[in-house]
């Protein structure tokens, strides 16, 4: 297995698609809070045209043999209007096949978005999110660099005195 990390394409689309639909399946089964909304392959062939015309948003696959193997998506966002710097890089997505997981691809599709994002002006850190009971993907990160930052918390609506 010799996987190699480039920039996605607009041909990628379906098979990006597919793996995309691999990982909202994941994020299902790991919190069943994780509600995914149906989209079709156009939608989302559709929505990819239009990320990849934007200037602060980057994906890149993995392939192996001309077979997609992986993906990352990475994106430049505005901070909190009261907290400095203004803007952070952040992963969206990110997935591998899991024939391919701890073989150091998913280091490489992240090393891809860090570079990128290093070539971006203003750009000083990452952050992003971590669905809590994804054990798999938090420690993934951990060893990447990532330390604990602000957690998001969730609940209900209700009575106030109900428990989540």
């Amino acid at each position: 297995m010799t996987a190699t990390v480039r920039l996605a394409r607009r041909e990628d689309g379906p098979e990006l698609y597919h793996a995309w639909q691999a990982l909202r399946q994941h994020y299902a089964a790991t919190d069943p809070r994780i509600v995914p909304t149906p989209v079709s392959e156009g939608e989302f062939v559709a929505g990819l045209r239009e990320m990849f015309a934007r200037q602060t948003s980057v994906t890149f696959v993995a392939e192996d043999g001309g077979q997609l193997v992986g993906f990352i998506s990475g994106s430049i966002e505005p901070n909190q209007p009261d907290r400095l710097p203004e803007l952070h890089a952040t992963v969206g997505y990110i997935y591998v096949e899991p024939e391919y997981r701890r073989t150091g691809l998913g280091r490489q599709l992240f090393q891809a978005v860090a570079d990128w994002a290093n070539r971006q002006e203003g750009i000083s850190h990452f952050e992003m999110a971590v669905l809590a009971s994804d054990d798999q993907a938090a420690a993934f990160w951990r060893t990447i660099g990532f330390s604990p930052f602000i957690q998001r918390l969730w609940a209900p609506l209700g009575d106030a005195g109900d428990e989540p």
